[in-house]
């Protein structure tokens, strides 16, 4: 198996190995219809009906998303084959700069190049073909998710690029495509506005070796992530209140960032304001910061048992609010969940047990930096950094979605295979785990 992984062609043949494997899951998803939010979105949307329009798609806080729904308008009509194709590629190239992101990471660590290949084509075959991911990728309307994330992973690997240019213009060119892609993530959908964490702490756990003078050499980049970071909090995130997450009740009334005018209408001039259904940030009546914290706890600690064993999937869940800490919610009577819900306390004691154990996991590499349990913490601490603009105390109408957990699921997957990797040595050598270590 060893001898697989080692050969020098393995990169080029998995990645296309990969695509045909999740071209055959998702085959049959082709020639679905428009469903739901793809109706008010894409369907009926005449604005995308015309790339004369897209000075006026530009002033959307989903522009990018909706200008490539206009393109696709543009070549094929209203025929879904062509959103779905689009969707399924860029899964795609999602799925491969995931395994190219993880390359990169073992490399920071010296581990060799066998076991950095099994390790990071593994995880990236799990995030294509995992069920997790139907809706992210069938749902035509939450392209929004998969473009965004995408971006998201294009910076991040710019960002390592850079870090290791050598020309100061090319470094200043990757550092720009940086802030571009950031901006490209965010008009895709606002959900990748942790990007410059997600940076900071992988120069802080990777490139800088976990001192803080290699990382404020890297002043212009964090800059220029701060002033876009800035912006974005106080033209899209602060007028909202949080992070919007496309449902039916915010499809009809889906607004450009001067939240005055909806853009779904049956005719291009604008018709006026618009009484706004705020659907998420603190202005909704539907559910308190607190119960929407509290729900969050469970929500997360559900989304770690999808991954786990994905049974009971579902477009939209009637998930139980939780009204209290200590007392479980009661469930709606016809509800179909993966388990019984728990006291919110006992899904927070949950979660703090696997951060503890990210912290545990770096604090153990203090020494020796180049240990693998560095990138078990980072990328557990991945998941809640990327759930974290739609799991926290910043209410949202719709309690759990399953494209939410799409590029958090990056940092389980990886985990996870490291996990049974430590364990399959263990059993395979009669020896003692490595335990993440090199």
């Amino acid at each position: 198996m060893d001898r697989l992984f080692a050969n020098r062609r393995f990169s080029p043949l998995f990645l296309l190995f990969m695509s045909l494997v999740t071209l055959g899951v998702y085959s049959n998803s082709f020639f679905a219809a428009f469903q739901y939010d793809d109706v008010p979105i894409v369907r009926d949307n005449f604005l995308i009906r015309d790339l004369g329009n897209l000075g006026v798609m530009l002033e959307n806080t989903r522009a990018v998303t909706l200008v490539t729904f206009a393109l696709n308008y543009a070549v094929g009509g209203l025929d879904t084959t062509g959103y779905h194709v689009v969707n399924f590629a860029i899964h795609i190239i999602n799925a491969a700069l995931a395994y190219i992101l993880l390359l990169a990471t073992f490399k920071f660590l010296k581990v060799d190049q066998t076991t950095s290949r099994r390790i990071s084509a593994f995880a990236a075959l799990l995030f294509a073909v995992h069920p997790i991911q139907t809706q992210a990728v069938t749902y035509i309307v939450q392209r929004m998710e998969s473009l965004s994330s995408m971006f998201y992973l294009i910076a991040i690997l710019l960002f390592i690029m850079a870090s290791q240019a050598s020309n100061i213009i090319k470094r200043g060119a990757l550092y720009g495509g940086v802030a571009l892609s950031y901006v490209l993530a965010f008009y895709s959908k606002e959900i990748t506005y942790t990007l410059p964490a997600a940076i900071l702490l992988y120069d802080y756990f990777f490139i800088a070796k976990g001192q803080i003078k290699g990382v404020l050499k890297k002043w212009p980049a964090y800059a220029l992530l701060a002033v876009l970071f800035g912006y974005f909090t106080y033209a899209t995130v602060v007028p909202l209140g949080g992070f919007n997450d496309l449902s039916d009740e915010t499809a009809a009334v889906e607004t450009d960032k001067k939240y005055a005018a909806p853009i779904v209408k049956s005719e291009l001039a604008p018709a006026g304001p618009a009484e706004l259904d705020y659907t998420a940030g603190f202005k909704i009546s539907q559910v308190s910061p607190k119960e929407y914290l509290y729900t969050q706890f469970n929500v997360m600690v559900y989304y770690l048992g999808l991954l786990l064993v994905p049974a009971n999937q579902n477009l939209d869940y009637d998930f139980p609010w939780a009204k209290e800490l200590f007392k479980a919610p009661a469930v709606p009577p016809g509800t179909v969940l993966n388990m019984p819900m728990l006291p919110p306390i006992v899904s927070l004691l949950v979660l703090l047990i696997i951060i503890g154990a990210a912290v545990y996991l770096f604090a153990r590499t203090w020494k020796d930096p180049h240990s693998k349990a560095r990138a078990a913490s980072y990328f557990i601490i991945w998941f809640f950094l990327v759930l974290s603009p739609t799991s926290s105390f910043v209410p949202i109408v719709d309690a759990i979605y399953e494209h939410r957990v799409y590029l958090a699921s990056l940092g389980y997957f990886t985990v996870f295979v490291m996990v049974v990797d430590a364990v399959i040595g263990r059993i395979i050598t009669g020896k003692k785990a490595p335990k993440l270590t090199n």
